[in-house]
């Protein structure tokens, strides 16, 4: 199980004291039953990516082959750090996600993209 930080706004005119120069507030992280998916994406020898688009879909029709369809809905993307590390989420519990990985070697010179496609479904850790 996960948990989140709600929203909380201060407002510095208002809620502070006319003699005060700080706020103290205690704040409490409540229950959050949605997934995470975090991974490294890494070339065939084994080194991480660097600047790879992560790219995340569900499927809108669940009997699907989710190697083959087309018919999916964007729900985001995240963008691989030095170390080829990304996140996405939080995302619902019940959803199959399907991710698609591009990279392109140089972006100063016009190539294609290699695209690597795989399937997971979110789990508790």
């Amino acid at each position: 199980m996960g948990y989140r930080l709600t929203r909380f706004v201060v407002n510095t005119t208002s809620d502070f004291p006319d003699d005060a120069q700080q706020f103290d507030a205690d704040f409490f992280l409540v229950p959050d039953e949605r997934k995470v998916i975090h991974g490294i994406v890494r070339f065939p020898d084994g080194t991480p990516v660097p600047a790879a688009v992560v790219k995340f879909f569900k499927m809108l029709d669940p009997l699907d082959d989710p190697t083959t369809t087309c018919d999916l809905e964007s729900i985001g993307h995240a963008i691989t750090d030095d170390c080829g590390q990304f996140i996405l989420g939080p995302l619902p519990a019940d959803v199959n996600v399907i991710m698609k990985i591009f990279f392109l070697q140089n972006a100063a010179v016009i190539g294609t993209a290699s695209p690597y496609i795989g399937t997971a479904t979110p789990v508790d850790p």
